[in-house]
């Protein structure tokens, strides 16, 4: 099984005949960096790496993620992603038709390997999008070049390396997993999703980036816990000005120490408890895990309702916020997702005449009254059929319904209109 996968992943790429570069897998590095290869012009090779700074490497990914907004959040951009309908449209000169016979379709319909469904699937790429700013798929090819199976892998298990040739720059990715599908792969049989890009060679990650920012957010959790944890007691210290031995201090700590489980402390001795710690209150607790939330939402474009900070929505804004949510937070991320596969999952001659969608329009629907209202219009003025209403609404198509209709007092210019019969008839009379 292993050195048939070898001989899969050795088949040379389908755009171009050239040898692919032999690089030896090498040992993937812990830290966030990249690797870069610059030929010399003395044939010599420099290897730039460029470290983080050590704040940003402050909070692991792990630690990122049990943050509860980070949580929400990359769990509400995955799952949506994942849902959306995914389908490739051969362009024609009427339209789009689906292509449902193209190798990949069924990749992105229905299962993309032997071993995840569609929807575990996009939910672990998205989820490598939002945390390590990166996803990589292999792309396994058939005898032809097509793609027939589309294996994941762990961001942190890839390095990248930009080989110059000449004049042209290639891309390659070693995969170190300890699994059958290490080895060295051309940019042509690996899909890399990124978004924002320091380089143009890999996306950063929203983690390391801000770092502080979560770091505040992380910072205010663990006051919280303290605090409560205390039993809701500010800390402190007893002070007197008279001279205790060690057996009467050992007391009053026995009596003040089990007061702190919701007792009522006697102090003798002219002890005082003086507060030396910061209240919730004072510390603006509340308000600073709010402020966490909308960072958070800030990072990933997010309306700060959906992770659950209701100051500033109104039933007025909510229809708007949804929308905004698909419009700026998803579009971007998937429009990012449909480029790279027309690119390597697509022939050179196919680009151009099929295209690969995710279809939002379902996440853009509203409420009953408001599709309602679209569909009459839709129908009334011709630009749509009520089959085609029937199928978006998941309905069965009806046969007589196929036909475009319009207003009776609008008729199409420069086409002779044909006399309604029954009008003609009552003018005779």
């Amino acid at each position: 099984m292993v050195q048939r996968l070898k001989d899969i992943f050795s088949f040379s790429s389908k755009k171009s005949q050239e040898a692919v570069l032999n690089l030896a897998p090498e040992p993937v590095e812990k830290s966030a960096s990249t690797s870069f290869d610059s030929t010399l012009p003395d044939g010599t090779t420099s290897d730039k790496r460029i470290p983080l700074p050590e704040f940003m490497k402050s909070i692991s990914k792990d630690r990122a993620m049990r943050v509860s907004a980070i949580y929400s959040a990359v769990k509400l951009r995955s799952e949506n992603i994942a849902t959306l309908p995914k389908v490739i449209n051969r362009i024609t000169p009427k339209g789009r038709d689906v292509a449902n016979s193209h190798p990949a379709f069924l990749l992105l319909k229905k299962k993309p390997n032997g071993y995840m469904n569609i929807e575990s699937f996009w939910k672990f790429i998205a989820i490598c999008f939002d945390i390590w700013g990166n996803s990589y798929v292999i792309i396994e090819r058939g005898r032809n070049g097509e793609p027939i199976a589309l294996h994941p892998i762990i961001p942190s298990c890839v390095s990248v390396r930009v080989v110059n040739f000449g004049r042209s720059i290639r891309k390659y990715y070693t995969v170190a997993t300890g699994r059958a599908y290490d080895g060295t792969y051309s940019d042509d049989d690996m899909l890399h999703f990124y978004g924002l890009s320091m380089n143009g060679i890999v996306g950063i990650s929203p983690i390391d980036y801000n770092a502080s920012a979560i770091s505040s957010g992380i910072s205010a959790e663990e006051f919280a816990k303290e605090f409560f944890s205390s039993g809701g007691n500010v800390k402190g210290t007893l002070e007197t000005d008279a001279k205790l031995g060690f057996s009467e201090i050992k007391k009053v700590m026995e009596m003040f120490n089990s007061a702190m489980n919701h007792g009522t402390p006697l102090l003798d001795q002219g002890i005082k408890h003086k507060s030396v710690g910061t209240s919730p209150e004072s510390s603006q607790l509340i308000a600073t895990r709010t402020f966490a939330i909308n960072d958070i939402a800030r990072i990933y474009n997010i309306p700060p309702h959906m992770l659950g900070d209701l100051s500033h929505a109104t039933f007025s804004n909510i229809e708007h916020q949804n929308i905004q949510f698909v419009e700026y937070c998803l579009r971007p991320t998937v429009k990012c997702f449909e480029v790279e596969m027309e690119n390597k999952l697509l022939f050179d001659s196919e680009i151009g005449e099929y295209e690969i969608k995710f279809n939002l329009d379902g996440l853009l629907r509203g409420d009953l009254k408001t599709r309602s209202e679209y569909y009459a219009k839709a129908i009334q003025f011709g630009w749509s059929s009520r089959n085609e209403v029937r199928i978006i609404e998941g309905l069965n198509t009806v046969e007589g319904l196929d036909e475009f209709i319009y207003p009776s007092n609008e008729f199409i210019v420069g086409e002779k209109q044909n006399e309604n019969p029954n009008n003609t008839k009552k003018q005779q009379e």
